[in-house]
């Protein structure tokens, strides 16, 4: 989700106010650190090299990312090297870096501006934080090839774990922040779950050996780290790629793939626990059932393809009909079902007889293979009945016989109507029919 488009006015105050602080703090430390030296630069053409080539090698799956939807918020493991950066560069040059490797990544990942500039800024701090604590302690000198004494090494190490902490507490602050005022203000969302967490200390852990190589052999050792890198981020682009493919198979093993609608799989235990709802509320619920009248006329005149336009109309019809509490499915062929809680005989009729009414008006543009032309199709109507509960039953396996039953009746009485089943005197079964399917 968008952090820009989608926040409150505090939020968006809290947004212009950490990027203006942020601008001014790099603004001010770079112009403070002066002219960068011989080994800064070098330092610097290294790290963005190998951040450009890990860039390039990850971007296949990065652009997929990108194609298949996957918003929300995960690790960019270029932090490896901003994170290198923050410790064996001076401030111009972390800036400088930070800025690079984001302006290459945004032509490849294509995220809102308004939001990328603010992570941007915030990785910026981050980076900041932890070059102050690098280079207010030996640890900056020390990673850059300065000899550490014995002493000195437990304070390095406490220091390094500081500068981690800078890094991940500036980052968390100014994005927590911002889900918080934007109504998020769950721990998880604000200080991220497990696996992000696990995945940002690997990555500092990369960052920080990545600085220490830098500077070794004029940086061959990165050679072999980025391969490390590249192969890291391969993974978790791959685990990240069939997470994704799992939760959409999931989603599809409950919907129609034609019209989007849920199936009777998804449909079934959904409409079961809305009716036990009701009935805890002592509140009524409507069941109705639909059917596209002369199916099999509009199946020979237009084919299986321009059939299957018309069911996916009809499927936007009921979806946009209804309240967005209310249960579509498509229960078989041209039938669907739908149901709506908490609504008593008035107001499911009003509702029945809007959908009735909308696919009157209902038009379908159909493109013929043969020239390429568009036609509108239109004349369309639909059939339904009605069953409430309690008065009806007080199952969905009852409620949808005593619609169906319903729906019989408006076909037999000329179609294009809605019917409400009678209210039963005595719990006996209804008598047995046919589908409600027309045979011409």
């Amino acid at each position: 989700m968008d952090l820009v488009s989608h926040t409150t006015r505090r939020g968006l105050l809290w947004i212009l106010a950490t990027e203006a602080a942020i601008g001014a703090w790099a603004v001010a430390a770079s112009v403070a650190a002066g002219v960068p030296d011989g080994l800064s630069l070098r330092l610097f053409a290294l790290l963005t090299g190998f951040a450009i080539i890990h860039m390039e090698a990850t971007r296949p799956a990065e652009e997929r990312r990108r194609a298949a939807h996957l918003g929300g918020e995960h690790i960019d493991h270029t932090g490896v090297w901003t994170c290198a950066g923050a410790f064996v560069l001076p401030v111009p040059l972390v800036v400088a870096l930070v800025l690079i490797i984001r302006l290459r990544r945004y032509f490849i990942a294509r995220k809102p501006p308004g939001r990328y500039v603010f992570t941007t800024l915030a990785i910026t701090s981050s980076a900041l934080a932890t070059q102050a604590i690098a280079t207010a302690t030996p640890v900056h000198a020390w990673i850059r090839g300065a000899d550490l004494p014995p002493d000195r090494v437990i304070a390095a190490g406490a220091a390094v774990l500081a500068a981690f902490a800078a890094y991940y507490t500036a980052q968390t602050a100014v994005i927590g922040v911002a889900r918080g005022l934007r109504g998020d203000w769950q721990w998880r969302a604000i200080l991220g779950d497990r696996k992000e967490n696990a995945d940002l200390v690997i990555t500092l852990c990369l960052g920080l050996i990545a600085a220490w190589a830098a500077p070794v052999a004029f940086g061959l050792l990165l050679f072999a780290l980025t391969a490390v890198v590249i192969g890291y981020t391969r993974h978790t682009q791959r685990i990240e790629h069939l997470e994704h493919e799992r939760d959409r198979l999931e989603v599809d093993a409950l919907h129609d793939p034609l019209t989007g609608l849920a199936n009777q799989r998804g449909f079934n235990p959904a409409a079961a626990l809305a009716l036990v709802a009701d009935q805890a509320r002592r509140r009524p619920t409507a069941v109705m059932m639909f059917d596209l009248d002369r199916f099999k006329g509009v199946n020979d005149r237009l084919g299986h393809l321009g059939a299957n336009e018309v069911l996916k109309a009809l499927a936007t019809v009921l979806r946009t009909t209804v309240r967005r509490d209310d249960l579509v499915c498509r229960w078989g062929g041209e039938e669907f079902t739908v149901l709506l809680p908490g609504t008593a005989t008035v107001d499911a009729w009003a509702t029945a007889e809007r959908i009735r009414m909308a696919v009157e008006d209902m038009t379908v543009p159909l493109t013929k293979a043969a020239g390429g032309r568009t036609e509108i199709e239109a004349g369309f109507t639909i059939s339904g009945g009605i069953a409430l509960s309690p008065d009806h039953g007080t199952d969905l396996a009852t409620l949808q016989e005593r619609a169906d039953f319903a729906l019989a009746e408006a076909k037999d009485m000329g179609r294009n109507r809605i019917r409400i089943a009678p209210t039963p005197v005595h719990p006996t079964p209804l008598p047995t029919r046919q589908p409600a399917h027309d045979p011409h």
